[in-house]
């Protein structure tokens, strides 16, 4: 809309430019109220360019706002036609002209020639050019349907001060060659408007039925790039799951039974030594059930076994377990049945947030809470926040941080992500999922 802003500013300016060209070339033969007229001929342009000029830095570029605008140039125009018809008017009841005129009779079917030759503005309308460029701006927007309406509100005006015009000319200078030379060029410049806007209408039918396809292509490039993601991380997963299995857990239960010989070789009663061997011993057994925990949570798909709530819920408790922060979680309500991908996405990206948190934020409460949007268009929330030291979000390092992956994930199952961060108040991540009616 920005780009479309930017043309209407260039034609108004250009329509400007010409109209005070003309104005300036017959300024020695204007009367004062003839200048009058030509300057309010120029005044809603000038309005107009006025607007469009201040339309980007105010915010003003919503296509509702500039087909507005579009409207308003093709109504100016109009006004401009009538104008022109008064502007004539005045300028064929000054003496010289309506002597010469009368005295020479068969110049009247050329009277726009002697016109003109005399100073005075040609008749009665604004170049085809500048009629136009509303009318293709117009039908680009909207499309060849629509298009098809802008060529005929622009034909319709167009038309309407044109009648105007030929209904001001005085009546001693009717002439039927005049008003069929008119007509003509009328129906001609009609035709102008409806194929072109016929062909631009259709040229950006055509462009964005493309632009679809290609992001239609995109989403689905998107979408096969994450299930080979997925299913790499599974084998990465199982592969990891079985090295540790067949490396660690069986060096600890090695280790286990090695400690358990020695104890059993010692001669005496050696306390001092017994207890070492005792203290190692329980060492070894809590690393072989944490080492087959770990084992079975890399197995294990957390979010089919707990819900997404309940593999949230462990994830916080484990964040509290490791950085010794204060971590809540709350849930309001049920989470409605939710597809895999989005309940594993959703899990990831809560996921990968927290980790940001324990490596970065320094942070002594971390709340993660789960809810059910419902007013408007309802939608499944999901914030992370912490009281760390934060950051400022324009010197944000999307890789360091992998935000742009987790704004990645939350695309492709149509979910926004948005991050909120104050240098030293802390962050937060706010996950919004739209959801079907309720």
């Amino acid at each position: 809309m920005i780009e479309v802003i930017r043309l209407i500013r260039l034609s108004l300016a250009l329509r400007i430019l010409t109209a005070a060209l003309g104005t300036a070339a017959s300024v020695a033969l204007s009367s004062n109220t003839r200048m009058a007229f030509q300057v309010l001929v120029l005044a809603p342009s000038l309005v107009l360019l006025a607007i469009a000029l201040l339309a980007p830095g105010r915010g003003w570029t919503s296509p509702r706002f500039v087909k507005g605008l579009l409207v308003a140039m093709i109504v100016a125009y109009a006004v401009e036609i009538a104008f022109s018809a008064m502007l004539f008017r005045l300028t064929w009841s000054s003496a010289p002209l309506r002597e010469l005129a009368v005295a020479e009779p068969a110049l009247r079917p050329w009277r726009a020639m002697l016109q003109f030759g005399l100073g005075a503005r040609p008749a009665p309308a604004v170049p085809l050019v500048f009629i136009l460029i509303p009318a293709i701006l117009g039908a680009w927007i909207d499309g060849r349907r629509n298009g098809m309406r802008w060529a005929l509100f622009t034909t319709v005006l167009s038309s309407a001060g044109i009648a105007l015009f030929m209904l001001s000319e005085p009546e001693e200078f009717t002439s039927n060659l005049w008003r069929t030379l008119g007509i003509a060029e009328f129906l001609a410049q009609s035709v102008v408007i409806f194929v072109v806007c016929y062909f631009v209408g259709s040229l950006a039918d055509q462009q964005r039925a493309e632009q679809a396809q290609l992001e239609a292509a995109n989403r689905q490039l998107a979408e096969q790039a994450h299930v080979r993601e997925q299913l790499a991380a599974s084998r990465e997963r199982v592969r990891l799951a079985r090295d540790l299995h067949d490396t660690l857990a069986h060096t600890l239960a090695g280790l286990a039974v090695q400690i358990n010989a020695i104890n059993a070789l010692l001669k005496g009663e050696q306390p001092e030594v017994r207890r070492e061997l005792a203290y190692a011993s329980q060492m070894v057994e809590d690393g072989l059930v944490n080492t087959r925990q770990a084992i079975g949570d890399v197995r294990a798909n957390a979010v089919v076994e707990l819900g997404l709530g309940g593999a949230l819920r462990r994830q916080v408790e484990l964040l509290s377990q490791r950085s010794g922060a204060q971590a809540t979680f709350e849930q309001d309500g049920d989470v409605p049945e939710l597809s895999d991908e989005a309940t594993n996405t959703l899990f990831r990206i809560a996921q990968e947030a927290l980790t940001n948190v324990e490596r970065h934020a320094r942070a002594q409460h971390v709340g993660v809470a789960l809810r059910i949007e419902r007013g408007g268009t309802p939608a499944l929330v999901l914030s992370i926040r912490d009281d760390g030291i934060g950051f400022d979000t324009a010197d944000l390092d999307d890789q360091r941080f992998g935000l742009r992956g987790m704004r990645e994930r939350a695309e492709l199952i149509g979910a926004h992500l948005r991050l909120d961060s104050v240098v030293g108040e802390g962050t937060q991540v706010t996950i919004k999922m739209p959801l079907p009616a309720l």
